[in-house]
């Protein structure tokens, strides 16, 4: 049998990734996840405005926006519900499309196809269960960026840069965080070179595709850091960390888990990589050396979990810790340990199926109530079980906003505290009223 390139693998890795994913979307109208309701009820008051004076639209030329531009245009073709199954599926594919090429790009064939058994939690990961996929699409989109930069800084091509500036743009558009962190680890890579010499030509193959992204990145970081507070985010607390042992849970909880027990599988592609990454830290790999290594790991264990107005904020450095163990795994594995995480790997995607159907029926429960709610009804959502079957999402808190959707009711727990949602209160609400507290 003639043996297949180094793309035909990867690609088919990819494939095998994306089914194992992606199959459970097939069994629902819109995929169950914790934050999804609450953006499709952002869009059907950014088409109705004059229904919803006490909010104003941001618009869409700012980051944290990928998945709002996609429902608004998409939406008009197929309908919001279909766009936003669209966009999840378009989410689980670019992530089973990245890992493989990534571990390819760093680590060659060998590490790629051990890679896998390892990575298959990682393109549903717990971003997209918790419908944060504006920040789900950036990281695979991150990675591919990782990839074509590493191609760059082996040879520098004018057309691959110009392409890299484009990605590097998309990516500020769907989340400008993986943006800043893929700034981080060029930086530490030029830093680290040898000789002058060495820094210069790293920087022009390096930092030059990225210019028109880094001016996106400083604009945002700008506007973020003149965001009002005080009573437009209801005096939340901000700098608030977490525990050690809560920081050591997440690292699992946060990235390989999705919904329930039925997912416990993923500890041990968790862990087993884990350990691997810490005993093989030292290795030289390009833009995840030790020093970035050790950043990466720095970063998240001393950054707020709640800083600004930005929620899961060490979280977010999570992928990248694990995009660092992936290619510190071994070039090889036995097969018997092979058979056990390829099990682990069909009880998960089992369980995920069983979850997607459990939690789309917990929905359908929520709003049983939708014909007795009258068109444009004042709705005080009051969800004092924000969670049932999910253990690690809250799959029922952002349910009200299916009565939004159909029926137009008010939109009281919409995001709307800041300038990085697609729509924000004109005027700080009174605090008793305020989404940071009804939801709480």
């Amino acid at each position: 049998m003639r043996r297949t390139t180094d793309g035909q693998l990867a690609l088919l890795l990819s494939a095998v990734l994306f089914v194992l994913a992606a199959w459970p979307v097939l069994l629902v109208a819109i995929p169950p996840f914790q934050d999804l309701p609450n953006h499709l009820a952002a869009i059907t008051v950014i088409q109705h405005p004059a229904a919803y004076p006490e909010l104003v639209f941001n618009g869409l030329f700012k980051t944290n926006s990928a998945l709002f531009t996609w429902l608004l245009l998409v939406g008009r073709v197929v309908g919001t519900p279909m766009a936003a199954k669209l966009f999840v599926v378009l989410v689980l594919a670019l992530g089973a499309l990245a890992y493989p090429r990534f571990v390819l790009s760093f680590a060659g064939r060998r590490r790629m196809v051990v890679s896998v058994f390892f990575a298959w939690p990682m393109v549903h990961n717990w971003f997209v269960s918790m419908g944060m996929l504006d920040f789900a699409l950036a990281v695979p989109l991150a990675t591919l960026l990782l990839v074509g930069l590493n191609a760059q800084r082996q040879g520098p091509t004018v057309a691959r840069g110009a392409g890299l500036a484009v990605l590097g743009v998309l990516i500020w558009h769907a989340h400008v965080f993986p943006l800043l962190v893929v700034h981080m680890l060029m930086a530490i890579h030029v830093i680290t070179r040898d000789t002058w010499r060495e820094r210069w030509l790293s920087a022009r193959a390096l930092v030059l595709p990225l210019l028109p992204s880094t001016a996106l990145v400083a604009t945002s970081l700008w506007v973020h850091s003149t965001e009002p507070v005080g009573a437009m985010t209801a005096y939340v607390e901000l700098g608030k960390t977490l525990p050690a042992w809560e920081l050591f849970y997440n690292l699992w909880a946060e990235w390989f888990w999705s919904f329930t027990f039925l997912e416990l599988a993923t500890v041990l592609p968790c862990v087993a990589m884990g350990l691997w990454a810490i005993h093989k830290w030292r290795a030289d790999v390009p833009f995840f050396g030790p020093l970035a290594f050790a950043a990466l790991a720095a970063l998240y264990f001393f950054t707020p979990y709640v800083a600004t107005n930005w929620f899961h904020v060490n979280s977010r450095f999570i992928p990248f810790l694990w995009l660092a163990a992936l290619v510190r795994l071994p070039d090889e594995l036995p097969r018997r340990a092979l058979a056990v995480l390829g099990a682990c790997a069909a009880s998960y995607t089992a369980g995920m199926g069983v979850d997607y159907v459990r939690l789309d029926r917990e929905w359908t429960r929520f709003t049983a109530g939708m014909s007795a709610v009258p068109v444009g009804a004042k709705l005080l959502p009051l969800v004092f079980r924000r969670q049932e079957t999910s253990k690690n999402t809250r799959n029922l808190l952002h349910a009200w906003g299916f009565y939004v959707t159909e029926k137009q009711t008010s939109a009281p727990l919409l995001f709307a505290h800041s300038r990085s949602f697609p729509l924000m209160y004109r005027e700080p609400p009174p605090l008793q009223l305020n989404h940071l507290v009804l939801e709480s």
